[in-house]
């Protein structure tokens, strides 16, 4: 589940950016500061953004594997039951 919600956030960052963007902009003036009219967010680059967040969602997610791999020679322990209790796995020392 928590995979999904970090793919999700991941994906979600241009998005957030952008709009975080057109917000600031349209707070300046409804010329947008520089005498040009204000950009609705109708007008928005979708293809753009959205392959910017397919970009972020890879080189996120690749990063995490990333961090979460073993070193070679590494061991892992599994997860297992010690008195009645789970006594969580992961890389042994």
């Amino acid at each position: 589940m928590r995979g999904v919600v970090q793919g999700i956030l991941l994906f979600l960052i241009p998005f957030a950016l952008y709009f975080g963007w057109l917000f600031l902009m349209r707070r300046v003036g409804p010329d947008g500061g520089e005498g040009r009219p204000a950009i609705a967010w109708r007008d928005a680059p979708w293809l753009v953004l959205t392959l910017a967040g397919v970009a972020v969602l890879a080189i996120g997610l690749l990063w995490f594997a990333e961090q979460r791999s073993l070193q070679p020679g590494e061991r892992y322990v599994p997860a297992r039951l010690e008195g009645g209790r789970i006594t969580e796995g992961g890389r042994a020392n």
